[in-house]
């Protein structure tokens, strides 16, 4: 599994080519990073997921660097809608400027 850290892509010659920030639990946010043909989450000292505590957050964490493309997905966890099919997509794209 492929892993990027923040330190290491927040610089003005770094490219990233697709950045996914996925909004995890209430205001908690991981960013999955594609960057020279590696996608992998922004991890931590610890080699863990790191955590952002918003998107501003995430963004002055990657001020200096070029991202092509960025989306925030959202999956709910609530599954079921009354009346709706059973087996549903409730994933959430939206793209982002940053």
């Amino acid at each position: 599994m492929n892993f990027h850290r923040a330190s290491h892509l927040n610089h003005q010659d770094v490219r990233i080519t697709e950045l996914t920030v996925h909004s995890y639990e209430m205001g908690k946010y991981l960013a999955e990073v594609d960057f020279d043909g590696r996608k992998g989450f922004i991890v931590d000292d610890n080699n863990k997921p790191r955590q952002f505590p918003s998107i501003d957050a995430l963004k002055d964490a990657l001020h200096s660097c070029t991202v092509h493309k960025a989306y925030l997905v959202h999956q709910s966890a609530y599954e079921e809608m009354c009346g709706g099919s059973e087996k549903v997509d409730n994933t959430l794209k939206v793209p982002l400027v940053l």
